[in-house]
């Protein structure tokens, strides 16, 4: 197996993780509030007890990943992922149950993280957008997977069981993490230039340039002022919000309350309309992999948020007129859509544009924000959908991609082929946010 191929599958292991682990309490919620007495406000705090913890896991993760290096950061989160789902196949009370969740959340918000960067990083250029894209390829297949066994073990196993088995995914990425080398640009910055070499010279990569002239720039505030940099984590932490608030996150944790909703009958039909759900996420992304560096960046992001208008259109049309069919057809749209923008951009991105010398800080910062907006889904979706009927959320999340596609348009810059060295030099050099890697792509091109 070669060096590429095991970084591959262990950024795909934390994708793994990241789906699994958010998505496992969809189908299991129901049976879980009936157990513990929940009323709607206890389901949303369980549900958002997670994602809570992701937020201070993937704050952590910046300091952590630049302390202990990108394996060390990832053996840490792999670690705590097995603590929380022993814990969880104990069968624990709710008090338990929340502190399971509560551990999982902080190694996801530390893997999601620092598994987008380490690819970045690990990672030849000509390859770069498909492997980082590939973490969220493997959280759509987490995400089916949480989905698919509830529905082939309908009736056989307690949730414990179902939730805990998430397990088996830490256990892998400890035994692949082992197989890797370090990061080159980490070794690099601490000054290990021959080990940044050994370890360049495994991944068949270059090996990296120290930027230059920022060395002693020690404070964040001050790095934030280089160049476009500031300019650039604004971009990436806004294309954060915009992918939780489009509402991606309340359709994966509340599936089976939405297709209910929608008019579907409640058991195995809501669970197939869930699971064909998680199928189109699967295909989209794999599709968002195969076209992410020939297409480009840019295009995805336009398309895909045109597209995703008009799913969730079809979807309030749906709830309005009590059509379930269109309801599953929108969200499909939805779904396929998000797969190839929304929802593997953010992450290419980040991992691309944060330069070196803000690169722990700027992936802990757009992370941070992605699960802080995750979380007020999490905890706030059931009440709003009281509030205001869930054709009324749905059209919040339709407004929000129309500011998607009005954000691609203007500001989003094209980074596809050109080498993390390049999109430095222009955010050194100050060049405007639309036209970054512009100029390292017209030099090759040349």
């Amino acid at each position: 197996m070669s060096v590429l191929i095991r970084v591959a599958v262990l950024v795909g292991c934390c994708g793994l993780l990241f789906g699994y682990s958010t998505a496992s309490i969809a189908d299991w919620l129901a049976p879980i509030a009936d157990e513990f007495s929940l009323p709607t406000a206890g389901q949303e705090y369980l549900t958002s007890s997670l994602v809570i913890a992701c937020f201070f896991g993937a704050i952590a993760a910046g300091p952590l990943s630049g302390r202990l290096g990108r394996k060390g950061a990832l053996a840490t989160a792999f670690v705590l992922a097995l603590v929380g789902y022993g814990i969880t196949l104990g069968h624990p009370g709710l008090s338990g149950l929340i502190a399971a969740r509560v551990i999982i959340g902080l190694s996801v918000g530390i893997s999601s993280t620092v598994a987008p960067m380490f690819a970045g990083e690990a990672t030849p250029v000509k390859h770069r957008g498909a492997v980082v894209a590939l973490f969220q390829l493997a959280v759509t297949f987490g995400i089916l997977a949480a989905y698919a066994v509830p529905l082939l073990a309908h009736g056989r196993i307690t949730w414990p069981e179902a939730i805990g088995g998430g397990g088996l995914i830490p256990i892998l990425g400890l035994l692949m993490l082992s197989t890797v080398p370090e990061s080159p640009a980490w070794l690099v910055a601490r000054g290990r230039t021959a080990q940044a070499a050994d370890a360049a010279r495994r991944l068949q990569m270059p090996v990296p340039e120290r930027a230059q002239g920022h060395e002693t720039t020690t404070g964040w505030a001050a790095r934030l002022r280089i160049g476009t940099t500031l300019p650039v984590l604004l971009l990436c932490c806004g294309f954060f919000v915009l992918q939780n608030f489009s509402g991606i996150d309340g359709i994966l944790y509340y599936a089976a309350t939405i297709f209910s909703e929608l008019g579907f009958p409640p058991g195995l039909a809501t669970l197939g309309a869930t699971f064909g759900l998680g199928l189109v996420n699967v295909l989209a992304t794999i599709v968002a992999i195969l076209t992410i560096d020939r297409i480009g960046r840019r295009s995805l992001a336009i398309f895909g948020s045109a597209a995703m208008i008009l799913g969730l259109s079809a979807t309030v049309a749906s709830h309005l007129w009590t059509l379930p069919m269109l309801g599953l057809v929108g969200l499909c749209l939805y779904i396929a859509a998000f797969a190839i923008s929304l929802g593997p951009l953010p992450y290419v991105l980040i991992a691309e544009l944060a330069p070196s010398y803000f690169r722990e800080p700027g992936l802990s910062a757009g992370s941070a924000t992605s699960w802080l907006f995750n979380a007020m889904i999490a905890y706030f979706f059931l009440s709003a959908v009281q509030a205001v009927t869930l054709s009324g959320v749905f059209l919040f999340f339709t407004l929000i991609c129309c500011v998607s596609l009005v954000v691609s348009l203007i500001y989003l810059p094209e980074t596809k082929g050109v080498s993390l060295d390049d999109i430095e030099r222009d955010i050194l050099a100050g060049v405007r946010l639309r036209d970054v890697g512009r100029a390292g792509s017209d030099a090759d091109k040349a």
